[in-house]
């Protein structure tokens, strides 16, 4: 059922960014790539409540010494205490992450598939060495052997998503 939603909207994106596959892959990729992770970012920092994240966190390290303490000195009732205090402010986190999280696998699951239908299986870009990925055999896998345009997504995601978030300031 959500596939199928996902589908319908998928369907009017992948007409819509027709003219965007008449580029390079390598620009359609960066397009997309930075389109999404700024889209992500955005969510991120509004789906979040960071005033309420800020004292959670602040909350979590004072009940973590506190905790640290009671179990140099064997308290087991402080210790149990401070643990169920620790899991519930853990738990409180959690639920502010997982809005945005929701929010971003929406988005994911409208625009990864239209990238994998277009570009699956083609080399986008070169490595001019192999690469190793997991050095050690039987598990000797390369870069380039993993999938050409996911590489590229990933590399331009990080470096964006790095930037942009010092730009936005989180």
């Amino acid at each position: 059922m959500v596939l199928d939603f996902l589908g319908k909207i998928t369907e009017p994106i992948a007409k819509a960014a027709d003219p965007l596959f008449k580029l390079d892959p390598i620009v359609t990729i960066f397009i997309f790539s930075t389109f999404l992770t700024i889209t992500i970012s955005l969510v991120n920092k509004f789906a979040v409540n960071r005033k309420v994240m800020k004292e959670v966190k602040i909350k979590m390290t004072e009940v973590k010494e506190n905790l640290s303490k009671a179990q140099k000195e064997g308290k087991t009732e402080e210790i149990n205490k401070y643990m169920n205090e620790y899991m519930k402010l853990n738990t409180e986190s959690m639920k502010q992450q997982f809005k945005s999280l929701l929010i971003s696998i929406v988005f994911i699951m409208m625009f990864l598939p239209i990238l994998n239908l277009k570009y699956s299986g083609m080399e986008i870009l070169k490595m001019p060495f192999p690469f190793p990925l997991i050095a050690f055999k039987p598990f000797h896998f390369y870069l380039s052997q993993i999938g050409g345009w996911v590489i590229w997504y990933f590399i331009v995601s990080l470096s964006i998503g790095v930037t942009f978030k010092k730009i936005i300031g989180e």
